[in-house]
């Protein structure tokens, strides 16, 4: 079984401008997001695959956009390139509860 993570982060800023940045910080680490849950507008789960070497800069990078947990580096081995699996949970504080898409008319 793959090393394992589990992350928690929140985020005051609107959900898509954050979801965006966050696919294209995961994509910059050689990372790759493997699954995604969305619960209404309040929150999300996210399971990355990452290789070792770049957790603390994906931790860093994110830290950046989000409010996030700390990484707990004793449980790392930053030399290897062994595969990682990080569960992330995000809140959104801009959600009201109620995730709703517009979806245009299509003609015929």
């Amino acid at each position: 079984m793959k090393n394992k993570l589990i992350w928690t982060a929140y985020s005051s800023k609107p959900r898509i401008e954050i979801i965006e940045k966050i696919k294209s910080i995961i994509s910059s680490n050689d990372g790759y997001i493997m699954n995604f849950n969305m619960f209404s507008d309040l929150a999300m789960t996210l399971n990355i695959e990452i290789p070792g070497d770049k957790i603390i800069e994906l931790h860093n990078t994110m830290n950046c956009i989000l409010k996030i947990s700390n990484i707990e580096s004793n449980s790392l081995n930053q030399g290897l390139k062994k595969e990682w699996r990080i569960f992330i949970n995000i809140s959104f504080s801009r959600g009201k509860g109620e995730l709703k898409m517009e979806i245009p008319t299509v003609p015929g």
